[in-house]
């Protein structure tokens, strides 16, 4: 492992964001790292994959969480059950979820991988 990698480091408090066969309204979780790209740990609790929208508002990221078909590609991120990702946004991003059935995705902003 080379010396510039750290583990995760959390940064703020975990939020619930909930994923529905229709996305909701995105939830904000705000970074300590305000002004600067933000990492956020993701995990999806279900046994559904979650397509994780993600916006600068809450409306951008509830448009952002659409399933991807054949020839029309979607913004969203496909999260399958079980998953744990780090991710890097905005210090200040919102997030939704689609997915087939009520899912519970936990999100704490942080720093490391």
């Amino acid at each position: 492992m080379s010396s510039s990698q750290i583990s995760f480091n959390p940064r703020g408090n975990t939020v619930v964001v909930a994923a529905a066969a229709t996305a909701p309204l995105g939830v904000q979780v705000p970074s300590s790292s305000y002004g600067q790209s933000g990492q956020y740990r993701v995990v999806n609790t279900g046994t559904n994959t979650v397509f994780l929208g993600v916006g600068s508002t809450s409306l951008a990221a509830q448009a952002n969480a659409v399933a991807p078909i054949a020839g029309s590609p979607s913004p969203a991120i496909a999260l399958l059950p079980g998953a744990v990702e780090i991710l890097s946004f905005g210090d200040q991003a919102y997030f939704s979820g689609l997915a087939a059935a009520a899912t519970t995705l936990y999100i704490t902003p942080g720093q490391g991988l």
